[in-house]
């Protein structure tokens, strides 16, 4: 869903939920008024407070859709958490008139005409409530919207109050004392908190909150993902109405041009974007990252450890030593050596070797004669390739340690060609009984 939609649904869901207020606040009052249920008359004008907080979210809502502009580059997102924390600053209102009424009301003795009337309205007051709160919360939290979720958490509370109110009615025709007012002042307090919670959300994203610990997390996880990307820090994230705007830093190997840094950059954002759905944009600045530990495969003809000797031919090796080479110190930390399982394949062996490097994951090769397809495969995986004549594989790491080798630009044959097949005499690519001598 596109933010777009996101919008779309938040004002549908708001204009509904406006609507039906205004519906059955009209019906509570003309009843309240008739049956001199003063209770269900205050409800009502509640009710209509919450209408007006729901059609200031659609209208909140409407303008996060606006396309930025020159003055407001990041967009009208935050327009959203400015018309919730009027919402908050309603509801807290609503809270405070209702204690103050409640509190009127243990002095007197209500006297309610027509109470089948009344006890049905707030039935269906009760009902409205509880799915329109329900409603509500689902599409708020869908598209990430505090206003609604605030209309929600405040919509639900009425489902208490309409209890109340059903209660009260009820006793109030056996002619009991206190009653309203109790149940009046405790509702109060139930949106007085709704209210608190509802203003401090708003107003720390107003103040550009950071989101939730899971969500910086689940950046850097997809960060991290990306090929190339050697380690994320400084990850900032605020909130802008339902969407979250960010940025974050990360380190690639010194030796990547700034044509590829660029691009690991800018697949690290598409990533990001396309899979967590609450970010909106992400901006990834790049710093020079250099291993102080580096993992290089030498293809080789037999194991003799370090005194291993190079094999010319790279697709085909009898065995790869992996080397682990802490550069800082200058030394080796540990090798292994593992045999080629590609070496007898008869197509596109190069491919294959390549590829099990990759899984391998080394960050460079050293070797004497490289064919076209395996010499993008490891360069697209950003490992690099050094040329060597000839030596024991530990003559060769002390070269590499000195910069004597140097990093091919271009492969060194076009194609590794198969082994030769066996079969009949052939004279210039003929069969002997084909064609003339």
């Amino acid at each position: 869903m596109d933010k777009v939609e996101k919008l779309r649904k938040g004002e549908k869901a708001a204009l509904i939920g406006g609507i039906s207020i205004v519906a059955l606040a009209a019906i509570e009052i003309l009843v309240g008024l008739i049956s001199n249920a003063v209770i269900l008359v205050s409800e009502a004008l509640h009710n209509l407070t919450d209408s007006l907080t729901l059609f200031a979210s659609w209208l909140g809502l409407r303008i996060s859709r606006r396309k930025p502009t020159e003055k407001f580059p990041y967009g009208y997102y935050k327009a959203e958490n400015l018309i919730a924390f009027f919402i908050s600053i309603f509801i807290l209102y609503a809270a405070i008139e209702l204690m103050l009424e409640g509190y009127s009301k243990l002095f007197t003795s209500p006297e309610i005409k027509m109470p089948f009337q009344v006890l049905g309205i707030t039935l269906i007051s009760l009902l409205l409530s509880f799915f329109l709160s329900r409603y509500l919360k689902r599409i708020g939290k869908k598209i990430n919207s505090q206003a609604l979720i605030a209309n929600a958490e405040e919509r639900f509370a009425h489902v208490f109050s309409s209890i109340a109110v059903f209660v009260v009615i009820l006793l109030a025709t056996l002619q009991i004392p206190y009653v309203e007012g109790l149940a009046t002042m405790l509702f109060s307090l139930i949106v007085l908190k709704a209210g608190i919670y509802s203003a401090k959300d708003s107003m720390l994203s107003l103040l550009d909150v950071a989101p939730s610990k899971e969500l910086f997390e689940k950046v850097k996880k997809t960060i991290l993902s990306v090929k190339g990307v050697e380690e994320v820090k400084n990850v900032k994230l605020r909130r802008a109405g339902p969407f979250v705007f960010g940025e974050a830093v990360i380190r690639v190997e010194k030796k990547i041009d700034v044509k590829k840094a660029h691009k690991i950059a800018d697949n690290a954002e598409r990533k990001v974007v396309e899979e967590i759905e609450e970010i909106q944009s992400l901006i990834i600045h790049i710093e020079p990252y250099e291993k102080e530990e580096m993992k290089i495969a030498v293809p080789i003809s037999s194991d003799k450890g370090l005194n291993s000797k190079l094999m010319s031919n790279f697709g085909r090796a009898n065995y790869f030593i992996f080397i682990y080479l802490d550069k800082r110190k200058g030394k080796i930390k540990d090798f292994y050596v593992k045999p080629n399982p590609f070496r007898k394949k008869q197509l596109r062996v190069g491919l294959h070797v390549a590829k099990f490097l990759v899984k391998e994951r080394v960050d460079a090769v050293i070797t004497k004669e490289i064919g076209e397809i395996s010499f993008h495969t490891l360069t697209s995986n950003y490992i690099d390739i050094y040329k060597a004549e000839k030596g024991s594989v530990k003559h060769l790491i002390e070269d590499f340690l000195k910069g004597k080798l140097n990093v091919l630009e271009k492969p060194t044959k076009k194609e590794e060609e198969p082994p030769p097949r066996r079969g009949r005499w052939r004279i210039r690519g003929r069969p002997w009984w084909r064609g003339r001598w």
